[in-house]
């Protein structure tokens, strides 16, 4: 089972391939209203965070965190 999605984003940096378990990215993007989302990253092989960049009420945070899978190229 495999799949591939470009995605429009503002980025800076080197360019790097990231792989995700899609039922984990869906679920989480599911429980949020924000539209827009911010992701933080470093390395291909390390933890990506996920913020939702609105959508929230006062003084509420959240803060998500998905794991890559490694990616045979």
């Amino acid at each position: 089972n495999k799949a591939e999605e470009r995605l429009s984003c503002s980025y800076k940096g080197d360019d790097m391939q990231n792989g995700f378990n899609s039922r984990f990215l869906v679920e989480m993007l599911n429980n949020l209203s924000s539209d827009d989302v911010i992701l933080e990253m470093s390395l291909p092989n390390r933890a990506v965070i996920y913020t939702p960049s609105d959508g929230l009420d006062e003084g509420e945070h959240v803060t998500m965190l998905v794991m890559p899978v490694m990616l045979n190229n």
